[in-house]
């Protein structure tokens, strides 16, 4: 059986109607019935030819169910419809049935009328019911433990995260006409990008549309802003293997964060998870930062106009009221919002004018629905408090910032701010924290203010969640880094004092300008303030260090064994930084005359385990510029050793043959026009009187797989012509290669899937009244 035990009235009396008009083929519809306070469905709100009365008592007992059921008799002689229904979500005996019976017999035809739990139950097992059971999606989400056996998946990335306070939020969701939508979409096609506006309920939906394909059997791949090339290599490349890739805020919070390559890293993800009929990935982005990436991107912004991915736009104004509605409700009764403060809601039909408000966003009702923030207001001025949220929805942030936070909760959240904006690691956090209020007076010293402060925010207007074994912190919801970008762009005094105790390297880019940012760092290297300074590991502060030497051309002895250390074991660290100087343009200046002398580069250079060491790992693209570097350097010093040709031959070997195992088919497939090569390899059958067409997949795979070997090869000829000749004539291209020919039918398979529809901008018409049906959710 169906766990039946989440469901709240609405909900209950939702799926019954469902239910019920399956059942009778007849369309049903909510309506109150005003002081009767009864909630029925009927065919028809004048005639009332059906009338079905829900009764929740899920955890009731029989006495009350048949008490309430008596005071249903006097409405329904008033209303005498032709056949009375009565669903009830609970178990009934056989005399239980009969004794109701007998109460309506008048109006009902037999004891049938009467549908129990067990009934409906029965009903939705059915497969030929299983998209009711989808609709209502607490059935399936609570009677498939999907939420405990997530745990026990192989999840690649940040599941903790998804999971740390999905529980909470889908009491409230409301499975909307988008996010039914969104489900029959993916089935279809398998791929979805979700934009909208701040607080909207993109991260919810997605949230639950994920859950929806686990419980079919989809492993779950999921990250806020993690790194998208780890999420490609971690699918499997089994064609049975079904996953499902959710990506939050996949082009980050703020636009200026983003990486040049990010676009390009989504589309490369998108191409290898749309060859796949068992994968599915959905991606959602603010509204203002998809555009923004459409525009600095030509290729992402054709992929979208071509309608190669689907734009679903969730757009507030395109809910129906209906639906917002039930969203309210849902929040008031999962946060158990007390009666007084209810009846504020209920007075003059406040609701409606709460549903009709043109700033409504589920982000709105959710701050206005938690404990500590109603609370501020007595209950009759629940209502209004309410409408002023809705008035100023950037106000929500600055008044708990204001007004209800201490000073060392606010300092700790620009603190937070100036690392991230998404999850930083405890004890990064913990130790640029303590730094801060270091300099703050009046703080008492002789208690655990960081705990107390984490006991105090978390859920309230942060999040403590555990990632692969450790703690993460960050804010409740993006909506709080909006505000407290705001902080660090109008309050100098307090990102002043962020700055004055910067203790990590994360902290500056989010702090100084552009601008700002060169004297900054020169001035860190100078004073020898950048030892105190926390980078990821080793390799990336030397690698900072020495980037910076090298472009503000300082001398420092002190700095050698950092040099030294960079160029033996750090060359080859992938950190691409857009203000820092590349690997080659670093060794270019370190190879100069000036810095060449003064830091005694040569006991360095004319090592052989030096400059083995240093060519080790490169791409082939870095590996071709370090070994002409190196060649011109020798050449100007007339000094060649003897054993560079044979390190350099052995280097660019190994980089070329790893160029040819790491290449993307997927990608190669997506340059060639799948529709004209399955033209020249389709065959023409006449035999009267019918016509057939047979199309050889072999052939097809085949003629790909020579092209993009062929592709291949010219790529690394084409990033070996730049190096010195000497170089090359050493080398033994190899004349073969495989490449990957699953992905190459995978891709011939997805031409054959792809069918693509308009983007879809949401919904159902605004101008049907949903009043009555509104008031039959509130007016109980």
């Amino acid at each position: 059986m169906y766990n039946y035990h989440n469901l709240n009235d609405v909900e209950f009396e939702e799926l019954c109607k469902d239910v019920m008009q399956r059942k009778l083929s007849a369309n049903l519809r909510l309506f109150s019935k005003g002081r009767d306070g009864g909630i029925d469905l009927t065919d028809n709100t004048h005639t009332h030819n059906i009338v079905v009365q829900v009764k929740h008592y899920i955890r009731s007992s029989y006495a009350n169910l048949r008490a309430a059921l008596k005071t249903e008799l006097e409405k329904i002689n008033k209303l005498r419809p032709k056949q009375y229904y009565i669903c009830c979500g609970m178990e009934l005996t056989a005399a239980n049935i009969r004794e109701i019976y007998e109460i309506f017999s008048e109006f009902m035809i037999t004891d049938h009328n009467i549908v129990t739990l067990n009934e409906i139950d029965e009903f939705l097992q059915n497969t030929q019911n299983a998209d009711i059971v989808r609709k209502h999606y607490k059935l399936w989400l609570y009677s498939s433990n999907i939420l405990s056996e997530i745990y026990n998946q192989n999840v690649f990335i940040d599941c903790e995260t998804l999971l740390s306070d999905v529980n909470e939020e889908s009491t409230a969701f409301v499975p909307t006409h988008i996010y039914e939508a969104c489900i029959e979409h993916l089935i279809n096609h398998g791929t979805l990008m979700l934009t909208g506006g701040p607080g909207v309920g993109k991260t919810i939906t997605s949230k639950m549309l994920v859950l929806y394909f686990a419980t079919q059997g989809y492993r779950i791949r999921y990250t806020t802003n993690g790194d998208i090339t780890d999420i490609k290599n971690s699918l499997s490349h089994d064609r049975e293997q079904k996953e499902v890739v959710l990506l939050d805020d996949c082009l980050g919070q703020h636009y200026f964060k983003m990486k040049q390559s990010q676009e390009d890293e989504l589309l490369s993800l998108i191409k290898y998870t749309k060859l796949f009929t068992n994968k599915k990935i959905i991606l959602n982005s603010r509204i203002t930062i998809f555009n923004e990436a459409k525009e600095r991107s030509h290729e992402f912004n054709n992929f979208f106009e071509q309608k190669k991915m689907i734009n679903y736009i969730i757009n507030m104004d395109e809910l129906t009221p209906l639906e917002k509605a039930k969203i309210l409700y849902n929040h008031l009764k999962s946060k158990k919002i007390p009666k007084n403060y209810y009846s504020s809601i209920l007075e003059n039909k406040n609701y409606l004018k709460v549903v009709q408000h043109k700033n409504y966003t589920p982000r709105i009702i959710e701050h206005v629905t938690f404990e500590h923030n109603y609370l501020r207001v007595v209950p009759e001025s629940y209502f209004n408090f309410i409408v002023q949220n809705l008035k100023n929805p950037h106000d929500i942030w600055k008044n708990e910032f204001e007004q209800r936070l201490q000073n060392i909760d606010r300092a700790f959240l620009t603190t937070l701010y100036s690392l991230t904006d998404t999850y930083i690691e405890h004890n990064i956090l913990k130790k640029c924290f303590l730094k801060r209020i270091s300099t703050m007076n009046n703080i008492d010293t002789t208690v655990d203010q960081w705990s107390l402060i984490l006991s105090r925010l978390n859920q309230s207007i942060i999040n403590i969640v555990d990632i692969k074994g450790k703690q993460h912190i960050g804010v409740i919801n993006p909506s709080v880094n909006d505000y407290l970008k705001l902080v660090f762009t109008n309050n100098f005094l307090e990102l002043s004092a962020i700055r004055d105790s910067i203790c990590n390297y994360l902290q500056f880019e989010r702090c100084y300008t552009k601008e700002e940012l060169p004297n900054i760092y020169c001035q860190l290297i100078l004073d020898g303030a950048v030892h105190e300074i926390d980078f990821a590991d080793t390799h990336q502060k030397n690698y900072f260090i020495t980037s910076k030497i090298s472009e503000y051309h300082i001398k420092n002895t002190n700095y050698t064994p950092i040099i030294f250390d960079y160029l033996s074991n750090s060359y080859y660290y992938n950190f691409s930084h857009v203000n820092w100087l590349n690997h080659f343009e670093v060794l270019s200046a370190l190879l100069s005359n000036d810095f060449y002398r003064f830091y005694s580069i040569d006991q360095f250079i004319y090592s052989q385990d030096s400059i083995s060491n240093l060519l080790e790992n490169l791409d082939l693209d870095e590996l071709v510029m370090t070994i002409n570097l190196l060649d011109e350097f020798f050449e100007a010093q007339e000094n060649c050793p003897s054993w560079i040709e044979q390190i350099c031959k052995e280097k660019i070997d190994e980089s070329i043959m790893y160029y040819y195992e790491c290449a993307d088919t997927t990608e190669y497939c997506d340059n060639y026009n799948m529709g004209d090569l399955i033209s020249e390899h389709t065959r023409s059958y006449w035999d009267r009187p019918d016509y057939e067409e047979y199309v050889d997949k072999s052939s097809v795979v085949s003629d790909l797989e020579k092209r993009i070997i062929s592709d291949i090869e010219d790529e690394v000829q084409e990033k070996l012509s730049s190096l010195e000749e000497k170089f090359r004539q050493l080398l033994e291209v190899p004349m073969t290669y495989n490449v990957n020919t699953t992905e190459i039918e995978n891709a011939f398979d997805a031409y054959f899937r792809d069918s693509y529809e308009e983007s879809y901008r949401g919904g159902s018409s605004m101008s049907q009244s949903f009043v009555s049906e509104i008031e039959a959710i509130f007016e109980r």
